[in-house]
């Protein structure tokens, strides 16, 4: 009998440690789980500013965005049939009705090789048979380059040119402030809307960059086209000021006026003959610049209103929802 109960005593010992076992794993278990986790604070590097130095022109899409926008494009190295048939569905689908004959005439040689009679004169239908604009009709492609049908509008000319050279001469052909002018746009569709946006400009008015161009030009001389855009973003963000064609850099001025303005910013040192920067010139210096050129421009916003708002002629024109005026 007692080494039956000496055999309990010992059992329940066992169990008693097992217990206090099992609860101090337990209690590990937790601390582990609320212990908050150590971490290593790693040191980032900071991105190094990466200026992009373009050409100080504005070339290539950006010069003539209508030849190269929203249009199709087909191979004219596929196989003859394919091509023919290919030329032939887009023709049908722009209206043109009947039977097709794209390989009479046959044309002499050209940049298209074997492709080129079918595309003359798949762009020669085109411009006889459809009332669509010539821009609307596919590019041709070979070897990476592009083609399109350039139509005289006074003679009805047809010639196949090639798009790159078609841009290259439209550069040429552009002067200095047009080209800086599409440099300082930052919205492509603002190119075209000029003339159209707001209103148009009434006789014996004139249209007022608030923002010079020439003066932009200046204040950019020696950056590259990326480094451009990214001033006059900032311009834009930091101080609402925009720039080129955008509608937000436009008024209506009457002519008198239109002078006074251009005296006042003489006269406050907004003359652009004044501004001579270069390559040479520290980023710090055009920023610096640009700080003291918002607060004279804010001058010259209230100087406008308050030539504007003086004649009774066009008082009406000064709402309060007006965008182009500050009253303040």
């Amino acid at each position: 009998m007692q080494q039956f109960i000496k055999q309990i005593i010992s059992d329940t010992d066992n169990v008693a440690k097992l217990s206090k076992q099992y609860a101090r794993g337990q209690r590990q278990k937790a601390k582990a789980i609320t212990t908050p986790i150590k971490t290593v604070k790693t040191p980032i590097e900071k991105p190094k500013e990466i200026i992009l130095d373009t050409p100080n022109y504005a070339l290539d899409d950006a010069v003539d965005n209508h030849l190269t926008k929203k249009r199709g494009t087909v191979n004219v190295a596929m196989p003859l049939n394919e091509l023919e048939l290919r030329l032939k569905e887009d023709l049908k689908r722009v209206g043109v009705k009947g039977e097709i004959n794209l390989l009479e005439p046959t044309r002499r040689a050209g940049p298209l090789g074997e492709g080129q009679t079918l595309y003359r004169n798949y762009q020669e239908t085109w411009m006889k048979q459809t009332d669509r604009p010539q821009k609307e009709s596919l590019y041709a492609e070979l070897d990476g380059e592009r083609f399109f049908g350039d139509v005289k509008e006074k003679k009805k000319r047809l010639a196949i040119r090639n798009v790159r050279q078609k841009l290259d001469e439209t550069a040429l052909t552009m002067s200095s402030r047009d080209l800086a002018i599409i440099e300082q746009t930052l919205d492509e569709k603002d190119l075209k809307s000029w003339n159209r946006s707001l209103q148009a400009t009434p006789r014996g008015w004139e249209a007022h960059h608030l923002n010079m161009i020439k003066l932009m030009s200046n204040l950019t001389e020696g950056l590259g086209l990326e480094a451009k855009q990214q001033f006059f973003k900032h311009l834009s963000r930091r101080y609402g000021l925009s720039t080129g064609n955008s509608v937000f850099n436009k008024v209506n001025l009457p002519y008198d006026i239109h002078d006074w303005v251009h005296a006042e910013m003489t006269k406050i040192g907004l003359d652009y003959r004044k501004v001579v920067f270069n390559k040479n010139t520290p980023m710090k210096t055009r920023l610096k610049y640009m700080q003291l050129y918002a607060k004279k421009m804010d001058h010259i916003q209230r100087y406008i209103y308050k030539k504007m708002s003086a004649r009774k002629s066009v008082r009406s024109r000064l709402t309060p929802e007006n965008r182009q005026f500050r009253s303040n």
